[in-house]
């Protein structure tokens, strides 16, 4: 190996954490390009690729995510919800509820779908008690990070250790290994999330409540009166397409609201058109088109007259950088965009040159088909309305159930590796037709693949050229004259910061060959190290960017960057405070 090669890499590995946190391009396209360069140029070679992208990690995620839409599909998860917060008035309380169910949850399932399960959830419990859901979304996501440190399978972070462990041969991680500090965690957490959090984040409206107070300033009621040249005219005709900076996004007529309006749509005398974007160029339309005028005010009655869809767009959706035009928003999704908000403010301008980012909040007004393509599509997530739950005999829900619980038992038991019993579990969910073939397509998502297999490729490559040993020799040598537990303050602080702006499997790629390499050196205990690793990478509290479901709540909470730090600081101090505590307890790192 060429005494360069090492410098080549870190080199590399700097350039695409610069890029992770420039957030220019998506983590899949810059992970994967990285994975290229080191093909390219010898520094990987086809082996290593190859057993990356085939780690039984990788297929471990998928067979989790896949069951986890098989529990949500066939039980039904709102009525459980119903029966856990019978009752609940009290907003620490709910807190306290939340955080037990969503914590214990995310340990066996796949976090994301419990998290988008839960938003809608929120959102009617706190417009029933006139309550800011802002003081609930942070702790819902908190929750959820919180309890994927219970097992080894509760968040792909650690199963993408767990495959960094298994391509260097470096032993694996028991379940109990993870429970005793994640449970730890978990209820120092939780009474924080009740006690604290909601002290420090800001009683904010929901998106949907701040434009039903100020809707004159998201749409623009008009009406065309009998003598106006643009009856008879379609809206192609009539030139209402392609207006600069608003556009036409609803048509009422008598009882029919017409949504998204179809550009062959026939003008009639008495509609009522309403526009979005700029409302302020409503002026220019008034004075270009004859015979449209402003409606009368008590006319416009919001709930009465239009129904609006919030949705959110998730990590690795397929509109991440496009712009609503590019991506034919109406035509795939039966849907128009009434107004965008990200980082807890409205998107100004025109709404079709915005491209859309990871986190946005989309306002809509949507057609009859609308439900049925967001249901087979993973691009976007529904906020304000709760989804349906598939109707199941109850045979087929108690044969799933008990076998279900009886494999994971095993699995914990150590009567069959976990990869052998998630695939049983899910044949068995494919024979009894609890999964479709467009639940499938849907859950399945390449960029993650991508980004999985690429993460593990570059963890290899960085230990196998030295890289990862030139940058742990001196990380040791500061340290280590403080004592064992000086190095694993180190290791969860270095991790929890670059969690915070690379997300958590890019961290854990990037610094499990320095760990493997400390251990390694200092013929350490390794266990202690990796749950410190694992911990620290799952330390997402700090920024919106730094987990997909941090991402998920700022649009329905309408917070900004800053709440996550407020909020956040206090539970990362505490958290790393319990898991190292925890640890020493367990390891007695310097006995």
């Amino acid at each position: 190996m060429d005494w360069i090669t090492p410098y080549i890499v870190i080199a590399v590995i700097a350039l695409l954490i610069g890029f992770l946190i420039w957030d220019r391009y998506k983590p899949s396209y810059v992970f994967f390009t990285t994975v290229v360069f080191f093909l390219l140029t010898g520094i990987a070679d086809s082996s290593q690729v190859i057993n990356g992208f085939s780690n039984s990690s990788i297929i471990v995620i998928f067979l989790l995510i896949l069951l986890t839409v098989v529990l949500n599909k066939t039980y039904n998860l709102i009525a459980l919800l119903d029966t856990v917060f019978s009752g609940t008035v009290n907003p620490k309380r709910f807190i306290l509820k939340m955080s037990a169910a969503v914590g214990v949850s995310s340990g066996v399932m796949n976090n994301t779908p419990i998290v988008a399960l839960m938003i809608p959830y929120i959102y009617r419990w706190s417009s029933k008690r006139s309550y800011s859901p802002s003081k609930l979304y942070i702790p819902l996501s908190y929750a959820a990070i919180l309890g994927g440190m219970l097992t080894p399978i509760g968040t792909s972070t650690n199963l993408v250790l767990l495959g960094l462990m298994e391509s260097e041969g470096a032993g694996t991680l028991p379940f109990s290994s993870f429970f005793l500090p994640g449970i730890a965690a978990l209820l120092v957490g939780t009474l924080l999330l009740a006690v604290l959090v909601p002290y420090l984040l800001p009683i904010r409206d929901a998106v949907l409540d701040d434009y039903k107070k100020q809707v004159r300033e998201y749409m623009a009621e008009t009406k065309l009166s009998e003598g106006s040249d643009l009856v008879g005219k379609s809206i192609a005709e009539a030139e209402l397409r392609n207006l600069d900076g608003i556009f036409l996004c609803e048509i009422h007529r008598d009882s029919q609201a017409i949504k998204p309006v179809n550009p062959n749509e026939v003008l009639q005398a008495g509609d009522r058109l309403y526009f979005a974007g700029d409302t302020r160029r409503i002026l220019e339309i008034l004075k270009n088109f004859d015979g449209l005028s402003w409606a009368k005010t008590d006319d416009f009655e919001l709930g009465d007259d239009i129904e609006i869809v919030e949705v959110v767009i998730p990590y690795n959706s397929n509109l991440e950088g496009q712009t609503l035009k590019s991506s034919e928003f109406r035509e795939k999704y039966d849907a128009a965009v009434v107004a965008i908000h990200r980082n807890g403010e409205r998107l100004d301008g025109k709404l079709g040159e915005h491209r859309l980012a990871t986190g946005d909040m989309l306002l809509l007004t949507a057609g009859p088909d609308f439900n049925k393509r967001v249901e087979t599509n993973s691009n976007l997530y529904t906020v304000s309305v709760i989804s349906e739950t598939t109707e199941y005999s109850p045979k087929q829900k108690w044969i799933f159930g008990l076998s279900f619980l009886a494999i994971v038992g095993c699995i914990i038991a150590g009567v069959f590796p976990l990869f052998h019993g998630l695939t049983a579990a899910l044949a068995l969910a494919v024979f009894m037709r609890l999964i479709s073939g467009e639940a499938v397509k849907k859950n399945l998502s390449l960029d993650l693949f991508i980004i999985l297999g690429s993460a593990l490729t570059v963890g290899n490559v960085f230990i196998e050229t030295g890289a990862a040993e030139m940058i742990a020799k001196p990380f040791v040598e500061f340290l280590l004259p403080y004592g064992k537990i000086s190095i694993m303050i180190g290791i969860f602080l270095l991790t929890a910061l670059f969690t915070s702006f690379i997300t958590n499997v890019a961290a854990v790629s990037i610094l499990f060959p320095i760990v493997f390499q400390v251990v390694t050196d200092l013929e350490l205990n390794p266990a202690p190290y990796y749950l410190t690793l694992a911990f620290g990478a799952s330390a997402a509290f700090l920024t919106p960017v730094s987990y997909q479901t941090n991402l998920m709540v700022m649009g329905p909470g309408n917070y900004k960057f800053k709440d996550f730090m407020t909020a956040g600081a206090p539970v990362l101090l505490v958290y790393g405070t319990v898991v190292i505590f925890m640890l020493n307890l367990l390891y007695d790192l310097n006995g």
